[in-house]
């Protein structure tokens, strides 16, 4: 299958589909640095792009089709350790919306989203119910679980929920 990967960091989401014999068809980083790395984990040749905001708004239809739609999406609006503005953070918060607008375009079959699990408590849950409202309309299944690398025999503990979906 073709997937996307948005707010691609370093390609946990491509190496994890990758050795399932997934092809990576778009990716995404704001962060120079962090396309630098990207390229370099997955090949000189990947055309890894910048602010998928001006990618939506400007150009949607560079993002190819694609069968699932991967994207860690920025955590500091929704984490306890943060400011908690959720989607008040203009410049963070938003970027879910970011995401709807591409499932709505493309309607991948999948999505597998990723981010703090304080996300389904935050502003006393009003985010979490926007979130999954949005997903619904647009034809999900949704589902989510928290994992933390300890789970998989990794030393480290960092809980992440991930938010799956499919469609109907």
């Amino acid at each position: 299958m073709k997937f996307i990967d948005l707010f691609a960091g370093l390609g946990g989401f491509h190496k994890a589909l990758h050795e399932l014999g997934h092809e990576c068809v778009f990716a995404s980083e704001l962060n120079t640095g962090l396309r630098e790395v990207y390229k370099i984990n997955w090949g000189k040749d990947i055309n890894i792009h910048g602010d998928i905001r001006k990618i939506v708004e400007t150009n949607i239809t560079s993002i190819p089709k694609h069968d699932i739609l991967c994207a860690g999406f920025p955590c500091q609006p929704f984490s306890k350790a943060g400011n908690q503005e959720g989607m008040n953070d203009k410049v963070r918060g938003t970027l879910f919306d970011e995401i709807v607008k591409i499932l709505k375009y493309r309607t991948p079959k999948y999505f597998i989203l990723e981010n703090v699990p304080y996300i389904r408590q935050h502003d006393n849950e009003e985010t979490w119910k926007y979130m999954h409202k949005q997903l619904s309309k647009l034809g999900y299944d949704v589902d989510h679980e928290v994992y933390s690398p300890q789970d998989f025999g990794i030393p480290q503990h960092r809980k992440r929920i991930f938010i799956v979906g499919s469609l109907t």
